[in-house]
């Protein structure tokens, strides 16, 4: 409870960012506290460790941009590949594409077509890590990509989920029943007050 406390204290809500309506979580300030790193760090390594065995997990797959901050590190202490999804244009060579609705628009997700070369996959599955799970856009289109490329979900990672009026209801339309954890959710009750 100490950890989601920090990070709780940590985070930052905005209205109207990036448009107007939106609702938007600043995790930026966990990182620059290196205990608050290390608390996310450690409770989703030992989530991971306590949930799956890890000689039947593949690889961490993350998520551009946040879960590029942390998803690094819990791959290395699991002794993981980590493999990063993308938005459209940064990755060079073949790609698979996914086009996907955010809260506020449209899109584009992409994988290295040979994004598990020299991975091994007979038999595992991947871990898919990202900051936060909103409404399960972003979630579902890298779950799309990942089976684009053979490769099953054993579970979705997040520091945040959401449960406010109208989050649960799209998750569950997106993502169904694909497993899924997060380290802190947020609610009306433990949110801090947004900055206008």
């Amino acid at each position: 409870m100490a950890d989601v406390d920090l990070i709780l204290s940590k985070i930052k809500l905005y209205r109207n960012h990036p448009v107007s309506g939106q609702l938007f979580a600043d995790i930026f300030p966990i990182f620059r506290d290196p205990v608050a790193t290390e608390a996310v760090v450690s409770h989703l390594t030992t989530h991971i460790l306590s949930t799956h065995s890890i000689s039947q997990i593949s690889a961490i797959v993350c998520l551009e941009a946040r879960g590029f901050f942390f998803a690094p590190l819990i791959a290395s202490r699991l002794g993981l590949p980590c493999i990063p999804v993308r938005k459209k244009g940064k990755l060079p060579g073949d790609v698979l594409s996914v086009t996907y609705e955010k809260e506020y628009g449209p899109d584009m997700f992409e994988m290295k077509s040979d994004a598990f070369e020299g991975v091994e996959t007979q038999g595992k599955e991947v871990i898919l890590v990202d900051d936060l799970l909103g409404k399960g856009g972003s979630i579902l289109a890298a779950k799309d990509l990942v089976g684009k490329l053979g490769m099953d979900i054993a579970e979705a990672v997040f520091i945040f989920d959401v449960d406010m009026p109208g989050y649960a209801e799209a998750v569950r339309e997106k993502v169904g029943d694909l497993k899924r954890y997060a380290m802190v959710t947020l609610t009306v009750s433990n949110s801090t007050e947004p900055v206008n």
